[in-house]
Formats: C-alpha cells, structure tokens, sequence
C-alpha cells in the first residue's frame, strides 16, 4: 500500500480544476494507494524541462496531466508535483519550477 502526498500547491491546482475534472483526480489518488505504477507512465524530459523519474497519468480526455514521483523503497510514497492542463506543456514547466526552487 502506498501513502499519497501532495507539494503544498497541489492544493491550489485542484481548486482551479473543474468539478468533474476534480472527481476524476481523486479516483487517481485513490487508484495510486494500490499501483501507481499501473495507473501512470514515465515521463521523459520536456524539452530543456528535465522530469526524468517522474511519471505522469492522463485525466479529462488527455487534456489534463497528475504528475507524480513514486518512492519505493522501505516506506511507499506516491507524491504528486502538480495537476494542470497540457496546454503548451504549463503543466510540465510547473512540475519543473516546483522541483527546482
């Protein structure tokens, strides 16, 4: 079982989310605790933005993207990075700002 957690601005991208787009994420959060490794696909560098390691999970139509880092070592942690749109990769350049500040 693993336990989800969250960067603190995750917060405030769920509450920009739309509501059905918003269900959909925690059905995910939930889906995460069992196999996040099922649930997401690597993702690679976007560009000059460097995300290997992480992994990302298509929501809403693949118009939306979870990106999370699994730890899987002694204790199993799914942390989510950020939840955002696709559009011109913001939700990757976000992952990215909040990795590196």
């Amino acid at each position: 079982m693993y336990k989800v957690v969250h960067f603190s601005e995750v917060e405030e991208d769920l509450y920009a989310l739309p509501d059905e787009v918003l269900n959909e994420v925690f059905e995910y959060f939930e889906k995460y605790k069992t196999d996040p490794f099922k649930y997401s696909s690597k993702l690679y560098n976007q560009g000059d933005l460097n995300l290997k390691g992480y992994r990302k999970t298509y929501i809403a139509q693949a118009s939306y993207r979870i990106v999370i880092h699994i730890e899987n070592n002694i204790v199993k942690v799914v942390e989510v990075v950020v939840v955002g749109k696709r559009n011109n990769k913001e939700v990757y350049k976000a992952a990215h700002h909040r990795l590196n500040d």
